[in-house]
């Protein structure tokens, strides 16, 4: 049981960086509504690697500087419990936030995010 949705926990979403931020974790409820829908179609547990990211931590691990992360609108799922990327990309693509959003491909893991700036896909194979 999680504190921000049935299957989600603040402390998933929470910087990783140090000496930063003290591992803030401000993430917004449409991202949560987002994955919890795509976590309850898929029946398995999504796993966040990297989630709201402050501007000192996002910039020592190379984000984009207008990253989403930095927002609280993203996150990087891990595919390792028997979804691919193209799986987890596939199934993200129902969901209205995500499908309006942001979806990128990488070999082990989905960025998924929601802008709403317009609908943004990419792949980094």
């Amino acid at each position: 049981m999680g504190d921000l949705s049935k299957n989600f926990s603040r402390s998933e979403f929470a910087c990783k960086g140090t000496n930063c931020c003290g591992h803030s974790a401000p993430i917004q409820p449409e991202l949560i509504s987002a994955l919890q829908a795509l976590r309850d179609q898929v029946s398995l547990p999504l796993s966040i690697t990297s989630g709201f990211r402050c501007n000192h931590h996002n910039e020592s691990v190379g984000g984009a500087a207008q990253s989403f992360h930095t927002l609280g609108m993203a996150a990087d799922v891990d595919c390792s419990d028997g979804l691919t990327a193209e799986d987890l990309a596939r199934a993200a693509e129902t969901i209205p936030a995500f499908q309006q959003g942001g979806i990128g491909i990488y070999p082990s893991w989905v960025h998924l995010d929601v802008r709403t700036t317009g609908k943004a896909r990419w792949r980094n194979d």
